[in-house]
């Protein structure tokens, strides 16, 4: 590892604590301040420390056995384990009490510890018990699939996207319908429960962490309909409206909404997960939000479960059909079993204070319920909003702002939006910044032909329905602007318009140097306080920029000063004394500095006439680069021609300076502009107890000033608990007064919105702590997994391309919460390895469920703002588990990975029989047969039972080998057409699944290259390129494969060299994600991997104009890379596909190996297919051979046919019996061998 983050013994002694918390806060969690003053005392007048070791060894058990739920888990599993550690814990203290010698603060110390043990011990033997009486109340009213008390569903919902933790859900549900909600709103108050809902877990403060051990958490996400745009007549207008549930993602509605050429406005920058439900709750905004408003001002109605489990109904009464301004009145009715119980008059500044775009903070809004109460009186379950017209047209516009300070920027912003402030033809609908420590975090690249690093970065839309007008008007809008020092790039179309996007969804990024923690707080600003508060966050930075320094310098005058003490050499002694009084001089400066960035510079320089008459600020000059700090010419350079030669005192001066730079805070900031909603980004080490205080108190200056400026602290993240104490006890108290009425028993998401918690017990986990144990990683080799998970920021961008995300399924395996899991597993393997005498691996069997759940797809990887592949980290598991023989023994999957690793012609024959042809004739028998008994089957054998789910395609037919009697293992085999010119060479590496399972892809692949004067080559015998063996973690295998074909095709590439081979043709994705790891490029001399299907489009070898709808399935591993299917279904058949989106569930061994999760993932498919094609029988082409055989599995409620694309164009271009023409014509003349 790189860095190697250590313990600070002086704030954790606790062991197995790595989380922000230091000693002081797991004492707090569990005690009280007086015994903090007694721990304290103790320290004071400890001698070998060996009593405190042990007693915070039980404290240590305490916090990690409550903090992760796979240690818990395991230990109520394990009665033996339970029994062990109650005994270890009475041994401890019973030898600290014996060493007491009567000393009456250890004694009064150890009974505080026996009463915590008495009270864990208690509460872990009444844990299972208490589940098993959840689950038999809970069964009457869901699906018993649908509640978990698993470490991992658990652990899922543990945070939001802020990664603060308190306490784990005792149970997570996950309901099929609002009847549903309603009664496990009951049924939570019968158990003495308290409710959680959650939506997408996107939340930025907090909102739905779980603060007491007795929550249910109501997953929300399987509430998920949308349904038709529907017109609703509003004031004699009519409005299009859309009904929608609590749970669907808000880029699905977007998406949904585009499609039918409508705009739904509330567009919150976490669209990709997050739901309606939490969008309603938070009151959430986004970048429409200057044209349209936040989620208040589109709603029109919404239904919320309360605290009896009753359907309550809020309308919004005679919508105006735009946003809601200053002036307006809005009035809300309120209804139950559509009798009016109330109606609620707001002002237009009762929802937004004066001069402001956003403001969440009022949280009462006199009583409405729902909207901006953070899920604290109810559970919202569907709603209905107004939806908008797009223009006809739109600009964007790129604005990269240079200079020395953010001044121009905001000059900017307030002159765009005054622009078209007024403008009834062209409208401002997004107007976006991010600043220069962003543009260095995302790696931003510039628009413009300047080559200086941009202060800011603008993002504007601009939309009409005149394109004249907004052509004119972008134009002068680049031009006026112009005088800030700017240089405006204008796109025109949407390929370019989302490559400026694109910029701003990855800012996130900003967090991945400090793994992957951060403050993230949104505050709101007048527009015309800009100025001052982006001032404000100069000066901040540049203040904690000067601390920084003078910390830095501190630690090598302390460094310098302990090493005179040992030093012998008088030379050395003598230089270390200069360099002490070099820093102390440089310390003397930045600390004048830092004292007087408030002063003016005339009187900073009193005695220099040449500043007399300056009126600005010592802080202006260093924003203007009049005055500059240069730490490292006044500081660095310096100590090296100090110490040259002396390369440990250098070695030693680099790393506390580098030690001490990582503790720097610096602010970054981005915001929607348009609106003065500006987000804060502290990016901070979670291990580093002085720095997260340090970043803490930033925060809370940040929001001073934001108060003082006329602003609020928070425009869309919410309250939560991060900026609870920066609401005033006013707002809290109507809040307070309102929810007294609407949730009497504090039933939903208790202690939020109020002072009534310590907010000192919230933690966060510590990847830096984590790597601190790096020998033990290394020794579990769990170093390469975690260095891969280190840097998630959990904003879910992969939950919606992730195929084990599937809510209808209960399928939640998406990579953030497997993130999630795998880092609690690794603690629990630390924690494990700690407390007994050897390496234990018992919690390696927990990463088979995470490794289980994953297609390897790597889809994950692209939207992913720090590129986490989770598929490479599921392949690295796989192996783990398999090297350390925690993997399952799977009969079949072994089996089939031994078939395919056999080449020889006699063997595959004999298999072909046995297993493609009578066994799989055998399962369609099985599948028909066990469908009336399917239930009792389960029961018995549930693995058969699951294999039979779906009915297997025909398979088993001769392969092209056999036909022609290929049998030679050392002979190339060559096919041309005798009657056309050789139009170009190509190795075709058929794949298993392309010649031996369905036979004739690998024949139609040659048959199409042969008939249009391609010469193919293919290797001497059946090849597997090594992707199963790999997937199944056996990585020695799958390298004995690479390097065995290796050979073939380096004696290909000599044989054949005179032939100008350019092109390796497959026909199988995995293949050809395994034969990029072979570099045949450096084999055929610059040759490229293609898709056969590619390769034809590429070429024009044929086209057609087809007619008929065809329908696609994109393989996960899909193999066309270079065009993409949508170009080459264009220039095959001159017409797009309709596109069906996920896995088909098989997976390779997938459907073999963990058959129940296959079967789940296929229903998705076929529910999709069901609903995209009003068909009974669909024909579904796909490039994969394994896809095929998955979608022909789907036989229930529609029947499909798995076709590979290039089978049927080889059927359209050549006829229906092309098979048979081919092989009689290549029988007699059509191929040659070459032996060698």
């Amino acid at each position: 590892m790189d860095k190697i983050f250590k313990r600070d013994f002086k704030y954790r002694e606790i062991p197995y604590n790595y989380t922000s918390f230091s000693d002081r806060e797991i004492i707090l969690k569990y005690f009280d301040g007086q015994t903090w003053d007694l721990v304290q005392a103790l320290r004071a007048k400890r001698r070998t420390g060996r009593s405190a070791k042990l007693l915070f060894e039980n404290i240590g058990d305490i916090f990690i056995i409550d903090r992760n739920p796979y240690i818990q888990y395991d230990i109520l599993e394990n009665p033996a384990k339970l029994k062990n550690l109650y005994k270890r814990h009475q041994r401890r203290l019973a030898t600290v009490k014996e060493g007491a010698n009567g000393d009456q603060q250890v004694l009064e110390f150890i009974t505080k510890i026996e009463q915590l043990d008495e009270v864990f011990f208690r509460k872990l033997k009444e844990t299972k018990k208490l589940q098993e009486k959840i689950f038999n109340k809970l069964k009457h009213i869901t699906a018993a699939g649908n509640i978990h008390f698993s470490p991992f569903h658990r652990a899922s919902h543990v945070t939001d996207a802020t990664d603060w933790r308190v306490e784990y859900p005792i149970v997570v549900v996950y309901p099929d319908s609002v009847y549903e909600v309603q009664e496990l709103v009951k049924a939570a108050k019968k158990l003495n429960l308290v409710i959680i809902a959650r939506g997408g877990g996107t939340g930025l403060t907090g909102g739905a962490i779980p603060l007491l051990h007795n929550t249910m958490v109501i997953n929300t996400e399987k509430l998920n309909r949308i349904g038709k745009i529907e017109t609703t007549v509003i004031n004699g207008k009519e409005i299009p409206t859309i009904t929608v549930d609590a749970g669907v993602v808000t880029e699905d509605v977007m998406e949904y909404c585009e499609h039918q050429n409508y705009i739904f406005a509330t567009d919150p920058t976490s669209a990709w997960a997050c739901t309606i439900g939490g969008n309603i709750a938070e009151n959430a905004g986004g970048k429409k939000c200057v044209m349209w408003g936040t989620c208040i001002d589109n709603i029109l109605s919404f239904d919320i479960i309360d605290h009896n489990g009753d359907i309550i109904t809020v309308r919004r009464a005679d919508h105006p059909y735009r946003k809601i301004l200053p002036g307006d009145e809005v009035i809300f009715t309120v209804e139950k079993n559509k009798t009016l119980i109330k109606t609620i008059n707001l002002s237009g500044l009762d929802i937004r204070k004066k001069g402001l775009g956003k403001d969440i903070t009022n949280k009462a809004l006199g009583g409405l319920p729902g909207l901006q109460k953070e899920g604290c009186d109810g559970i919202i379950v569907s709603a209905t909003f107004v939806l908008y017209r797009p223009f006809k047209h739109t600009r964007s516009v790129c604005f990269e702002f240079f200079g020395n300070n953010m001044i121009n920027a905001s000059k900017a912003i307030v002159e765009i939006v005054r622009t078209f402030e007024d403008d009834p033809i062209v409208f401002l609908t997004a107007l976006e910044h991010f600043d220069e420590q962003y543009v260095k975090a995302i790696q931003y690249k510039n628009k413009s032909s300047r080559t200086e690093i941009p202060k800011a970065v603008l993002v504007v839309d601009i939309e009409s329905d005149d394109e004249a007008q907004l052509e004119k008007a972008t134009v002068e809008l680049v031009a006026k602007v112009k005088q800030f020092n700017t240089e405006g790039i204008i796109a025109k179309d949407a390929e370019t318009r989302e490559k400026f996007w694109q910029d701003r969804k990855n800012l996130s990024a900003i967090a991945k140097h400090t793994n992957a923690f951060k403050l993230n707080e949104d505050v709101v600003i007048p527009l015309d306080k800009l100025q001052d508060f982006s001032d404000f966050i100069e000066k901040l930075n540049v203040k904690k920029e000067l601390e920084n320094n003078i910390q830095i310098i501190s630690a090598l005058i302390d460094y310098l000063q302990e090493r005179v003490k040992t030093e012998e050499d008088d030379v050395c002694i003598e230089r270390c004394n200069s360099g002490v009084g070099q820093l102390l001089s440089m310390k003397s400066r930045y600390t004048d500095i830092l004292n007087n960035l408030d002063t003016a510079v005339k009187d900073y320089f009193k005695y220099d006439s040449e500043y007399a008459l300056r009126l600005d600020t010592v802080f202006q000059l260093i924003q203007n680069n009049e005055m500059r700090m240069d730490f490292e010419k006044e500081v660095d350079e310096p100590l090296q021609k100090l110490f040259y030669g002396y390369d440990d005192i250098l070695a030693k001066i680099q790393q506390v300076k580098e030690a001490t730079r990582k503790r720097r805070i610096v602010v970054a900031t981005h915001m929607h502009a348009g609106d003065g909603n500006i987000h804060v980004n502290i990016p901070v080490h979670s291990n580093d107890y002085l720095m997260m205080r340090d970043a803490d108190e930033t925060a809370a200056t940040v929001m001073r000033q934001t108060v003082a400026l006329g602003g609020v602290v928070s425009g869309e993240h919410g309250i939560g608990l991060t900026k609870i104490r920066f609401i005033d006890d006013e707002t809290l108290e109507k809040f307070a007064q309102y929810n007294l009425y609407a949730d009497p028993e504090n039933l939903f998401n208790p202690l939020k919105l109020t002072r009534d918690y310590n907010l000192e017990t919230i933690y966060t986990p510590s990847f830096n702590l984590l790597e601190g144990e790096a020998f033990i990683l290394k020794a579990t080799d769990l170093e390469t997994v975690f260095n891969s998970i280190a840097t998630c920021i959990r904003c879910g961008k992969c939950k919606s391309v992730c195929n084990t995300h599937y809510p209808d399924g209960v399928v939640f395996y998406n990579p953030r919460n497997k993130i999630l899991a795998t880092a609690l597993i690794m603690e629990a393997v630390l924690y494990d390895i700690q407390t007994s005498t050897s390496l234990s691996f018992k919690h390696f069997n927990n990463l088979r469920e995470i490794s289980n759940y994953c297609t390897i797809c790597h889809n994950c990887q692209k939207p992913c703002p720090v590129a986490i592949d989770f598929g490479n980290i599921t392949l690295n598991i796989r192996s783990i588990l398999e090297e350390r023989r925690k993997s399952t023994f799977k009969p079949v999957t072994s089996f089939t990975l031994f078939y395919l690793k056999q080449k020889g012609y006699y063997i595959n024959k004999i298999f072909r029989i046995i297993l493609l042809k009578w066994a799989y004739s055998i399962q369609r028998l099985g599948f028909y047969a066990a469908k009336p008994v399917s239930h009792i089957l389960n029961a018995i054998t549930p693995y058969i039972a699951m294999m039979l789910k779906g009915r297997l395609p025909k398979s088993g037919s001769k392969t092209l080998r056999e036909e022609l009697k290929l049998k030679s293992s050392n002979t190339f085999y060559v096919f041309r057409n005798k009657n056309k010119p050789v139009l170009k060479t190509v190795v075709y590496f058929p794949g298993c699944g392309s010649e031996r399972m369905f036979p004739e892809i690998s024949m139609a692949t040659i048959a199409l290259l042969y008939n249009a004067g391609v010469r193919v080559i293919i290797p001497p015998t059946y090849l597997c390129c090594g992707y199963p063996m790999k997937a199944n973690g056996k990585l020695d295998q799958a390298k004995i494969k690479t390097n065995e074909n290796r050979v073939i095709f380096h004696r290909m590439a000599d044989t054949f060299s005179y032939m100008g081979i350019e092109d390796i043709v497959i026909s199988c994705g995995t293949c050809y994600e395994m034969l990029t790891d072979y570099h045949l490029e450096d084999v055929f001399r610059g040759a490229k991997l293609i898709d056969i299907n590619e390769f034809i489009a590429r070429e024009g070898l044929y086209s057609l104009a087809i007619r008929d709808t065809l329908v696609y399935h994109e393989p996960c591993h899909t193999p066309m890379k270079l065009m993409g299917y949508q170009k080459t279904f264009t220039k095959l058949f001159n017409t797009k596909p309709i596109a069906v989106p996920n896995c088909c569930g098989e997976g390779g061994t997938l459907a073999l190996s963990t058959p129940d999760i296959s079967n789940t993932l296929r229903e998705r498919k076929e529910t999709n297919i069901r609903t995209a094609i009003k068909k009974k029988n669909v024909l579904v082409l796909t490039t994969c051979p394994s896809c095929v055989q998955g979608l022909c599995k789907i036989q229930d409620t529609i029947k499909i046919t798995g076709k590979s694309l290039v089978v049927y164009l080889a059927e359209q271009c050549l006829g229906k019996h092309w098979k048979k023409q081919f092989i009689k014509e290549v029988q007699t003349q059509g191929f040659d061998r070459y032996i060698y």
